[in-house]
């Protein structure tokens, strides 16, 4: 799939995220969100160098020198983001960014944040291809799928591939550490990621 198409995907995603995160159920959402929109639009530029950026050297990751088709791919993948300023602001909706920052750095931080969904998309197809396809490279996908839910991923194959490894491996209080994560997380998925867990763990 060529690589324009993929990011423009990715940013159709992160503004549906982003939109159904500033949501709500009441009947007075409509008005309300306009209301705050049209405050957020007149909020003058912040300082945003201090923020809680993410940055991570390429020697916290197992990357190798012999990688080669899928897994090249994904490494790659994974240092072209590591290269570029991360930011997770997943928690926040495109309004709330602009209350919190200004209108004149919405569109630097969505795509620092645009970074981020990639960075944590990437580890996790990395470290799940690793444990599938890639004999005796558990440890190297335990790793990256760690790091990965470290940085706040709410990604189903992450959690699902790690926990597979954690009992490939004897470890079933792993898995039950992993399911307290996410039972104290405010994921959109979490009780469907619940399920899977759960499931792999009474399957043990």
């Amino acid at each position: 799939m060529p690589i324009f198409l993929i990011f423009f995907i990715l940013f159709v995603i992160w503004v549906n995220v982003k939109t159904k995160r500033g949501q709500n159920n009441n009947s007075k959402w409509d008005t309300d969100y306009w209301e705050k929109e049209r405050e957020a639009n007149f909020v003058r530029r912040k300082d945003i160098s201090n923020l809680d950026y993410i940055t991570i050297s390429e020697d916290e990751l197992p990357f190798s020198d012999t990688a080669e088709g899928e897994e090249k791919y994904r490494e790659d993948q994974v240092r072209r983001v590591l290269s570029s300023t991360i930011i997770n602001l997943s928690g926040m909706s495109n309004t709330d960014i602009k209350l919190a920052y200004g209108t004149a750095n919405f569109p630097e931080l969505s795509k620092y944040d645009q970074n981020y969904l990639l960075l944590i998309r990437n580890l996790g197809m990395w470290g799940s291809y690793l444990h599938h396809n890639c004999d005796g490279q558990d440890e190297r996908a335990r790793q990256i799928l760690e790091r990965a839910i470290e940085l706040g991923s709410d990604i189903r194959d992450t959690y699902v591939s790690l926990a597979e490894i954690y009992l490939d491996a004897g470890q079933p209080e792993k898995v039950q550490t992993l399911i307290r994560h996410v039972e104290e997380s405010d994921f959109d998925l979490k009780n469907s990621l619940l399920r899977s867990l759960n499931k792999l763990l009474n399957l043990s």
